[in-house]
């Protein structure tokens, strides 16, 4: 059977660099004014305390994450500089080509393109964030490209889907809608059945190894999710419903300090969210019905990312996001089988008006959320870990002994320390968390029962003191607290700071 060759549609340069020029000041700039927090810490600490690659695997038995991003950042952190400016170049750079193949190649008009790439994803939230998202978001939109003409590619795709799958879950279930997608398009074409055996084998390969990279967390870990069927539940399908329209309308509660992760419709009730998920996802299989590879790749990403929200409960704006992004593909996988975003001319009212409404509605939403996003970043500290740091290096109190309270938040610390940080929670030198039930109990344990209790900082008569809680400090009966300074309006919930001179009575 003869195998139709697509001719992609290229965005001419002269309107491509343009654009990515102010995109890539604009990233450059919110780049400079971010302060990683303890998510982006997490990874730089374990990439830069672990002496090998397979150091770096045996770091993240905790972390229930397959190792891509924290491998590129071992060589980051051991060849380049440790220190998190690194890293953030590095995101920006894979952000910036992720950017610039979306704006050339996605078959979208200008404007769509321009509000999509202006919008609190790649604005913000996959952009300025240094977490592994934006390698899968480049890895998928490649998969895009050369899907145009899956028979000449199936090599490729495969090779992209291991790497996909070792970036994270949420584009392992990515890469099942692809290969569904190339499942479907090779039933009945005899003569590429040898090139889809060898694409299955290297799909089989990826999802293989990361579900046993995922799957190896000790039982005393408290990522494990809940046991068997028990989070089948109305409450908990309702939630991961939910989920699908927080990733669409983005809107921020506004003049809240913590609007990080939080969206204004979970104001409304539970009944209209999930009322308003299902009217969104239908909406979106409006645009994708036409093509049935582009919904075989749509459908089961998006119904286990769903799943994903229902067992585990967990909120993100990273997360939601691939909603989105998983639409997004979907419409450019459903071009090739001539489905264009909007409809022809030759069309009644309701359907020439309705889907650009629809499409230019959710952009311009996500365009005001991106502007809020990257002005309150610029205007507020988005951590107060480099602020402290700053701070004690400033007055020279990082040579002298230091403990650390607030082990969760202690990573950011870490990073830009330089060095590793003695955590009172667990009374040993550590970076990034280890996420045991032990080290993190709740209700957390009392800041004088954590001192009163360590065997390392009873030693010196005073100390520095870096805590994430200011209402616990007070003098006691064997310690004065003089309080050096506070670190407050991190738009990140516990990441503020305060450092205090602690000396023996």
């Amino acid at each position: 059977m003869q195998n139709r060759e697509i001719k992609l549609q290229v965005t001419p340069l002269r309107y491509v660099l343009p654009i990515m020029l102010l995109y890539s000041i604009i990233s450059l700039i919110g780049m400079f004014h971010h302060e990683i927090f303890m998510e982006e810490a997490q990874s730089l600490t374990i990439a830069r305390d672990s002496s090998s690659i397979l150091d770096v695997y045996k770091n993240m038995l905790y972390e229930g994450h397959v190792t891509l991003w924290n491998t590129l950042l071992f060589f980051i952190t051991h060849y380049i500089s440790a220190r998190p400016v690194y890293m953030q170049l590095f995101h920006l750079l894979v952000i910036n080509g992720t950017v610039f193949i979306f704006l050339r190649y996605a078959p979208f008009n200008l404007p769509v393109k321009t509000l999509i790439i202006f919008g609190c994803y790649f604005l913000f939230v996959y952009s300025l964030i240094s977490r592994n998202y934006a390698l899968g978001i480049l890895l998928l939109f490649v998969c895009c490209i050369l899907m145009a003409n899956p028979a000449r590619n199936m090599a490729s795709i495969g090779i992209l889907l291991i790497f996909m799958c070792f970036t994270h879950l949420f584009y392992l279930f990515a890469a099942i809608g692809i290969f569904l997608y190339l499942l479907f398009y090779t039933v009945g074409k005899r003569d590429l059945y040898w090139r889809f055996a060898v694409f299955t084998c290297l799909f089989l390969f990826g999802f293989v190894c990361a579900f046993l990279q995922m799957r190896r967390m000790p039982s005393d870990t408290i990522l494990h999710g809940p046991p068997g069927l028990t989070w089948l539940t109305i409450h908990n399908i309702s939630y991961g419903i939910t989920c699908f329209a927080r990733g669409y309308i983005t809107v921020p509660p506004l003049h809240h300090q913590y609007f990080w992760d939080k969206q204004y419709i979970q104001v409304l009730s539970g009944a209209v969210n999930v009322i308003l998920a299902l009217l969104l996802f239908v909406a979106t299989i409006l645009f994708l019905y036409k093509s049935r590879k582009a919904l075989l790749f749509y459908l089961p990403p998006v119904a286990l990312l769903i799943t994903f929200f229902a067992m585990s409960g967990v909120a993100g704006s990273r997360y939601f996001g691939l909603f989105f992004i998983f639409f997004i593909c979907a419409i450019w996988l459903a071009y090739y089988d001539g489905v264009t975003i909007f409809p022809k001319r030759n069309v009644g009212f309701i359907k020439h008006w309705v889907p650009p409404v629809f499409i230019y509605a959710i952009l311009i939403n996500q365009l005001f959320t991106g502007i809020y996003m990257y002005r309150k970043d610029i205007k507020q500290p988005f951590s107060e870990a480099k602020n402290t740091i700053a701070y004690l290096k400033a007055n020279g109190l990082d040579t002298q002994p230091m403990a650390f309270d607030g082990y969760n938040a202690g990573p950011p610390l870490s990073a830009y320390l330089g060095r590793k940080i003695f955590y009172l929670d667990i009374d040993q030198f550590g970076s990034f968390c280890i996420w045991k039930s032990a080290y993190l109990p709740y209700p957390r344990r009392s800041l004088m029962d954590e001192i009163s209790s360590s065997r390392y900082i009873n030693s010196p008569k005073e100390f520095i003191l870096v805590t994430n809680r200011n209402n616990e400090v007070n003098d006691s009966a064997a310690y004065y607290f003089n309080k050096l300074a506070n670190f407050e309006g991190a738009i990140i919930e516990g990441e503020d700071y305060y450092v205090y001179r602690v000396t023996k009575k």
